[in-house]
């Protein structure tokens, strides 16, 4: 079993008290229990660790600690690289090696499948990362004067930092200019800075987040998993991508579709060419419009050939499940390609298609973000 941390604890003044960690949490921390049975989740320790901790949040079941010391390192330990680890609120688990990382988020996965009670015959796909250091293609910066860094986790204190161990060559390349940049301008600011797919270094200051549009992190994984989905999916007449953003996964389909419909809040209609379309709209109301068009052209009819890919944000399709698995039924969708980025979320998602009659032919695991407990989760329904 891998609980969570609870999502809103009590804040507590306790004493000080010494531990040994015995696991890792899906969510990142270890996992140690006091002498009352109580669960203690410390961030950024390792299994095998003895520590002094603070208890800062908790209720009967489940607590929040602070590292104070490390008082006996674990054997699996391994250094930090970057010196600010710790400190910014990015990576969590530099101090761990790379088989840990990816053996804990893939049973973070099987964990969340097994809550859902659903299980597979065939073997779980695994894709983690040979990449793990400076694969970023995009970070979030923030400074005021020369200063330049991250914010602490839960805070707007500034860590100066001179680079980021996980961002790309280029970004970091470009770190003293992107300073000296900043030094010129008045009160705190924040930058993006984006390496593009031809090489060219984009900045964008005090906008709002991902105001570039939505892209996958870790471009060598991004390739990987549009290789993946492709090849789920036969030729076909209509394919549509939901909460598909500018097209990533789509895209490289366009050869075998008759017709491609993209939609997202965020999606770039000046992208439409031939039978490629995108839809810059929300997507239930979208579907309820598209079901209504597709009744009156096709009737009682042959149904066309079509899949779905459905990508939805962290909180999965929540409210919108019902809806969205119906129309994708009216419209004779025949196969959905499911995505998540959290794996409580997307396995609860998988469950519901399952006890509306489809049936999971495969799931695989992706590592777009090494150095973090993040995973993507994906599986192929028919």
């Amino acid at each position: 079993m891998m609980p969570m941390i609870p999502k809103t604890p009590k804040t507590l003044n306790t004493d000080e008290m010494v531990l040994q960690v015995t696991d890792l949490s899906r969510g990142g921390a270890g996992v140690s229990r006091e002498a009352s049975g109580r669960v203690l989740f410390i961030p950024f320790t390792a299994p095998g660790d003895q520590v002094r901790v603070r208890v800062i949040q908790a209720d009967k079941r489940y607590a929040q600690a602070e590292l104070l010391e490390v008082i006996r390192p674990s054997p699996v330990r391994v250094k930090p690289q970057c010196p600010a680890f710790g400190q910014c609120g990015g990576c969590e688990w530099q101090h761990l090696p790379y088989s840990l990382q990816w053996e804990t988020k893939k049973k973070g996965v099987l964990h969340a499948l097994d809550r859902v009670q659903m299980s597979f015959t065939s073997s779980i796909e695994e894709i983690p990362a040979s990449q793990i250091w400076e694969y970023r293609n995009r970070v979030q910066l923030r400074g005021k004067g020369a200063f330049l860094g991250f914010f602490k986790p839960g805070s707007r204190d500034l860590v100066p930092v001179d680079r980021c161990d996980i961002a790309r060559r280029e970004i970091n390349q470009s770190w003293e200019e992107t300073r000296s940049q900043g030094e010129k301008r008045k009160g705190p600011y924040k930058v993006e800075v984006e390496i593009l797919p031809s090489g060219e270094i984009r900045k964008m200051w005090n906008a709002r987040h991902s105001a570039g549009g939505f892209r996958q992190v870790h471009d060598d994984q991004n390739e990987r998993l549009k290789q993946w989905v492709a090849e789920q999916l036969p030729a076909g007449d209509i394919l549509y991508d939901l909460f598909g953003g500018s097209g990533n996964l789509c895209l490289p389909l366009a050869s075998k579709m008759r017709e491609i419909h993209c939609v997202d809040l965020g999606a770039p209609p000046s992208l439409s060419s031939g039978h490629v379309h995108f839809h810059r709209a929300s997507v239930v109301p979208w579907l309820l419009t598209e079901v209504e068009k597709f009744r009156q052209s096709h009737g009682t009819g042959e149904l066309p050939v079509s899949y779905a890919i459905v990508d939805p944000p962290r909180e999965g399709l929540a409210d919108s499940f019902v809806e969205i698995a119906g129309a994708l039924r009216s419209l004779g969708v025949s196969k959905v390609v499911a995505i998540g980025c959290d794996p409580d979320a997307w396995a609860r998602d998988l469950c519901r298609w399952v006890k509306r009659g489809w049936t999971v032919e495969k799931v695989m695991v992706m590592d777009l973000f090494p150095q973090t407990h993040h995973i993507e989760s994906v599986g192929l329904l028919t």
